[in-house]
């Protein structure tokens, strides 16, 4: 959760690439694009913009939430469920 919570510190800040998150948390490249894609899989984050390769992403209200519970220190349990349509 430690990685999370700095992810979405960064992400915070503002309008932020993953390479900006890279430089702010010291993350490898690697880890941060990965938890990018759980992130907005998850609807924690968004992108506003994208060109190409280029994506900047923001805060959604849940991932603004999340952050202000993990800040507190609050336990996060997250539950995925996934829709499987058998044909």
């Amino acid at each position: 959760m430690y990685e999370i919570k700095l992810v979405l510190e960064a992400i915070k800040k503002g309008h932020v690439n993953p390479g900006e998150v890279v430089v702010y948390t010291g993350l490898p490249r690697y880890e941060v694009l990965a938890l990018f894609h759980v992130l907005e899989d998850l609807k924690l984050i968004e992108t506003i913009y994208s060109k190409g390769s280029h994506k900047v992403y923001k805060l959604t209200e849940k991932g603004n939430e999340i952050l202000n519970a993990l800040e507190k220190g609050l336990e996060i349990e997250i539950n995925v469920k996934k829709d499987i349509n058998l044909i």
